[in-house]
C-alpha cells in the first residue's frame, strides 16, 4: 500500500480529531450544546466513513497488486451511517441539530477538501 495515502488518511483523521476538540470545546463552553452535541455525533459517522473508505481503498489496492477483483460494501455503509444519522434526528428531535448532524457528517470530507486545495505540490 503507497505509504503517501496511509500518512495523508493518517493526517484526516488527525484533523478531524481536532475538529472534535473544537465541537466539545463548543459543547461545554456555549449555549448550542445541541447544536455540537449533534456535531459530535455525527463528526463520529463522518470518522467512520473514512475508515470504511480507506480500508475499502487499501483493499482493492492490494486486490489490483494480486490481479483479482475485489467486493465492497462501502457506498452501502456510508449510506447506512446516513439513514443512522437521519432515524437519529427523527426520533429524538429536540436532543439533535439537523443541521448539526450534517456538518459533523461533513467535517472529514471538508477537511479533505481543504488538505488538497492547500497542500504543497513537489517541486
Amino acid at each position: 500500500m503507497n505509504q503517501t495515502f496511509q500518512q495523508e488518511t493518517r493526517r484526516y483523521v488527525q484533523f478531524t480529531f481536532y475538529a472534535l476538540a473544537l465541537y466539545v470545546i463548543g459543547w461545554g463552553m456555549s449555549p448550542y450544546q445541541v447544536f455540537f452535541l449533534s456535531a459530535l455525533i455525527g463528526t463520529g459517522l463522518g470518522l467512520f466513513n473514512v475508515w470504511s473508505m480507506y480500508r475499502d481503498v487499501k483493499k482493492l489496492g492490494k486486490a489490483a497488486e494480486e490481479n483479482r477483483s475485489a467486493f465492497s460494501a462501502g457506498m452501502l455503509s456510508r449510506l447506512a451511517s446516513g439513514a443512522l444519522a437521519a432515524v437519529l434526528f427523527l426520533q429524538f428531535p429536540g436532543h439533535f441539530h439537523l443541521i448539526g448532524l450534517v456538518t459533523g457528517i461533513m467535517t472529514p470530507y471538508i477537511i479533505i477538501l481543504l488538505h488538497s486545495l492547500f497542500k504543497k505540490k513537489p517541486a
